[in-house]
């Protein structure tokens, strides 16, 4: 039984660990998340853990209750966000040193982690139990004919399922305190990007 998970990044200026599975694992192909990705992994310099699920983009993403995680490692000093437009409401934290995406506390009782920045207590990655993985937001890809199967064109039920409660605190209390070095302190200055991430 997997106990422990492990998010580091490249270079090693954040680490944080996962003290249960997740909730959910998918690839995100909406615009949002693909444009952060792309943008991110745009910059100058850019040697970091690619979030990309495929070479065609979408997200490769877990997601767990936010009292699951325990920030060990943090050089605050590195730590940039990125949103997609101006009026983007979910920061994306990503390291400004090597570019790995993180995970990003939307909501206070659940966060989205980097599926391809997880490892298991030995150093190797994180397998997903769940294969083939699902392909979610089809429907909002940029090229809906690359999403590779199985694909969905939104969220399927089962998925709902599974994460409505997170959303609406029914799994308990999720919130966790420690989490707050992933959140901007001022969103209206976090560093944006076009939906088409050009």
């Amino acid at each position: 039984m997997l106990s422990t998970l492990h998010l580091k990044c490249k270079c090693g200026s954040f680490e944080a660990t996962f003290d249960a599975p997740p909730r959910l694992t998918f690839n995100c192909h909406c615009h949002s998340c693909v444009a952060v990705i792309q943008g991110i992994e745009a910059k100058d310099g850019f040697s970091g853990t690619s979030m990309k699920s495929d070479k065609e983009g979408g997200a490769a993403i877990c997601i767990f209750k936010s009292n699951n995680v325990t920030v060990t490692k943090v050089d605050s000093a590195k730590i940039g966000f990125m949103k997609v437009g101006e009026g983007g409401k979910i920061p994306r934290p990503y390291c400004t040193e090597c570019g790995t995406v993180l995970y990003n506390v939307w909501k206070p009782t659940w966060c989205a982690a980097n599926r391809n920045a997880l490892f298991i207590d030995d150093g190797s990655p994180f397998v997903p139990t769940c294969t083939p993985v699902m392909n979610i937001m089809s429907k909002n890809a940029f090229d809906q004919d690359k999403v590779p199967e199985p694909k969905h064109k939104s969220a399927p039920l089962g998925m709902f399922v599974k994460f409505i409660p997170l959303v609406v605190g029914l799994v308990g209390d999720g919130s966790n305190s420690k989490v707050n070095a992933l959140i901007p302190v001022d969103i209206s200055k976090v560093e944006s990007v076009p939906i088409t991430w050009e």
